[in-house]
């Protein structure tokens, strides 16, 4: 699913509705503290999105996200490519998968990767974007341990100037850290939380990519990482 990014969604931008969605669809259901947290918007909001669909209540006072708002949450503003930068971006992705599991300044790790969408229709030459839902969980995995080393990352980035929006972006710091980072930026790139999605994303054609702590035989090649100028924490201030 493809969205205009200069468009809206129920008469707002429709980049603010889809990280909307793509946020709150990490929880099983929300209040509108939360969503307040997450876009700054308020009742007509989420009044809007409930009359489109994309989100249904669950009781009173809480929300969740409805199929149609999964779609809208993993879908593209990138405009239609060549097979071939696909596969370039799908590789420097891949790379990136390896370097957040194995550099200790990520404090998540990627336990799943699944391409799905129009990468897997071989006769397709012209390309809407690379589509790939990934499961992602913390490194340590002492509940109690990774909320407190979550926190002092929090806490070492905001004495270094970083500032965070509010009590979701803290929370969730280990998490969106690592999704960014794989995403890398690139609009060619359409990623889905794996276990947010996984009604849709397996319920189609799909290819798993990387399961279990290792790749798959059909996985693409895989670029390395270069960071040249990447200055990044000690790892031992991790802990």
């Amino acid at each position: 699913m493809r969205i205009d990014p200069k468009g809206t969604i129920v008469g707002y931008p429709a980049l603010l509705v889809r990280r909307a969605l793509r946020q709150l669809d990490l929880h099983v259901e929300w209040d509108l503290g939360r969503l307040e947290a997450v876009t700054g918007e308020g009742r007509a909001f989420v009044k809007a999105l409930a009359a489109a669909g994309l989100v249904e209540p669950t009781r009173k006072g809480f929300w969740s996200i409805t199929r149609a708002g999964k779609a809208v949450s993993s879908a593209t503003a990138a405009s239609r490519m060549k097979r071939a930068a696909a596969e370039r971006a799908l590789g420097e992705f891949l790379g990136r998968v390896d370097y957040v599991n194995c550099r200790p300044v990520f404090l998540a790790k990627v336990v799943e990767v699944v391409l799905f969408g129009s990468m897997l229709k071989p006769d397709v030459d012209r390309v809407s974007d690379v589509d790939l839902a990934v499961e992602i969980v913390p490194k340590e995995s002492n509940p109690e341990r990774a909320r407190a080393i979550n926190e002092r990352r929090v806490l070492e980035l905001e004495l270094l100037g970083r500032s965070l929006r509010g009590f979701l972006d803290r929370e969730l710091f280990w998490y969106w850290e690592a999704f960014r980072y794989l995403k890398g930026g690139n609009r060619v790139i359409s990623l889905a939380s794996l276990k947010a999605e996984a009604e849709i994303v397996l319920a189609g054609p799909h290819q798993v990519l990387y399961a279990e702590g290792a790749w798959k035989p059909n996985a693409p090649p895989r670029t390395a990482v270069v960071h040249r100028r990447r200055r990044e924490p000690a790892d031992d201030t991790l802990f």
